[in-house]
């Protein structure tokens, strides 16, 4: 079918991508090998909290959701 062929254009989708243009942009600019690494960890961690905070955020909207439906 032709959906199966659609991205899924979720809010992690636009996490990744920002993280994306962010890393893209540091080791543009980074060139130092220990700091780039750095950088780039740091990047990684701030990928995984924002994406923390998406799931925390869905999962309590469903369970509220789930409750005022009854």
């Amino acid at each position: 079918m032709f959906y199966s062929y659609l991205p899924t254009f979720n809010i992690e989708f636009f996490i990744d991508s920002f993280q994306s243009c962010k890393r893209d942009l540091t080791n543009r600019i980074i060139t130092d090998t220990v700091l780039n690494k750095s950088a780039n960890d740091f990047i990684d961690q701030q990928t995984a909290f924002a994406k923390m905070l998406v799931n925390n955020s869905v999962t309590i909207s469903k369970y509220m959701f789930d409750i005022w439906v009854k």
